[in-house]
């Protein structure tokens, strides 16, 4: 059985305003791609805030077996590396200093950069294809290349689980199937990934398991070989057809035969 690096038992939470998210309880599994799906406004953003302990909540979340609340603030920044959906960076800063804050959790504080960090920046910009772009201000890059350099600063942080909301919305195709390739070879490496997708075919294609969230419930989970027609359309509330190529894989299309 797959140990779950995330598990959650009647977890609600939100803004303050009332709960977003509604005693939810479920988990995803240490060493697989686990794809969070649903319409706008389902919860998924504030879902993944409240995993990585930017949001407060109530009931129990279990982050590697403790309670989130245990861990100091530095040890969730070893554990947790979150890609959140706006990724406008303030200042000026070159993109390597960018990707360099994802290993402040590995350093004493105010001390240098050490080669063992200059390593790591290299290496996470090179698994996202943004290497040619270290010495370049951040705010040159287009909304994509910002978007790489978020996914590469927390590829430097190496924590546990990787938390991705929508971490392609502003990507080409290649560079799409770059890091969703990435990610599942971090879950092959042990990593943890919960990635929010609006594309279920993506979901299909790279992950292992899927949460579906309708007005800040699950609706649905388990397997995405599981993923039917009638799941995602109790999800979406709209018609959706799958095809089958011949190879055998089946897609899902909301347009007309």
């Amino acid at each position: 059985m797959t140990a779950s690096a995330i598990e959650f038992t009647e977890l609600s939470g939100g803004y303050g305003r009332g709960d977003v998210i509604k005693k939810i309880s479920g988990h995803a599994g240490q060493g697989r791609v686990t794809s969070l799906i649903g319409p706008n406004g389902s919860g998924k953003s504030t879902f993944i805030r409240m995993l990585s302990g930017m949001l407060p909540y109530s009931g129990v979340l279990n982050l590697s077996g403790r309670q989130l609340r245990s861990y100091s603030r530095q040890e969730v920044g070893r554990l947790v590396g979150v890609v959140p959906q706006n990724t406008q960076f303030a200042g000026e800063f070159a993109v390597c200093d960018i990707i360099c804050f994802g290993r402040l959790p590995h350093r004493k504080p105010f001390s240098a950069v050490t080669r063992e960090d200059e390593r790591a920046v290299y290496e996470a910009a090179c698994a996202v294809g943004v290497e040619h772009l270290l010495f370049r201000g951040i705010q040159t890059l287009s909304g994509g290349e910002r978007q790489r350099v978020a996914a590469a600063m927390i590829v430097a942080q190496n924590p546990d689980i990787f938390l991705l909301d929508e971490p392609s919305s502003s990507l080409d195709p290649l560079h799409s199937v770059r890091l969703f390739s990435l990610l599942r070879k971090l879950a092959e490496e042990g990593k943890t990934v919960l990635a929010s997708v609006h594309d279920v075919n993506v979901a299909v294609a790279y992950s292992d398991d899927y949460i579906a969230l309708k007005d800040g419930e699950i609706i649905a989970s388990g397997s995405v070989a599981d993923i039917s027609s009638d799941v995602l359309e109790r999800v979406y509330c709209t018609k959706f057809y799958d095809y089958w190529s011949k190879d055998g894989k089946v897609s899902w299309h909301t347009s007309a035969k």
